[in-house]
């Protein structure tokens, strides 16, 4: 690119003009790409709705676009959702994990399995493990009311201020956090 035959004010003036044409375009296209998973998704489901072929195809074009410059998207089925909530259950990753909701909105808020090995540490402690292969502490100094050997149904549900409550068998609940 030359300018000739331009003064070096005009020049620069217009090398200012390109420099921010094309620095502030990433900042324009950052701008509009969606925040959140849903808004790529639902344009694209709402293209389905427009009866006009052509726009329709206008509309899947611009939809996916949007999708296009968002970078990596990933699609989760809500089973794999819940089964990944089911595995972090009892771990204060909330910052870190996609599948949690916001503000406890389709939290995960109890888990049921069987105790298969409970094990006496003594001091009133107990580590729990469920066929789930989770491992649960005992917290507090509450007596446990079940026999280490037998296999119990056990529910574990959160309760106040991110702590845990397990109940094993019909013995009363008692405070657990994840190992």
């Amino acid at each position: 690119m030359t300018f000739s035959g331009r003064s070096t004010r005009s020049k620069m003036t217009a090398m200012v003009i390109l420099a921010t044409t094309f620095l502030g375009f990433p900042a324009f296209a950052q701008q509009n790409v969606a925040s959140r998973p849903e808004d790529l998704i639902k344009p694209v489901t709402q293209c389905r709705e427009v009866q006009n072929d052509a726009a329709r195809l206008a509309c899947f074009d611009a939809a996916v676009a949007a999708l296009a410059a968002a970078g990596e998207v990933a699609i989760v089925s809500r089973r794999d959702v819940e089964q990944n909530q089911r595995r972090l259950f009892g771990f204060n990753v909330s910052a870190l994990n996609p599948f949690e909701g916001t503000n406890g909105e389709n939290n995960l808020q109890s888990i049921s399995a069987t105790m298969t090995s409970a094990r006496d540490l003594g001091r009133g402690e107990w580590l729990i493990t469920l066929d789930d292969g989770s491992v649960w502490r005992k917290t507090d100094s509450a007596d446990v009311q079940f026999s280490a050997r037998r296999q119990y149904p056990v529910t574990v549900r959160r309760a106040s201020l991110g702590s845990y409550m397990m109940k094993v068998g019909d013995a009363p609940p008692f405070r657990v956090k994840r190992e």
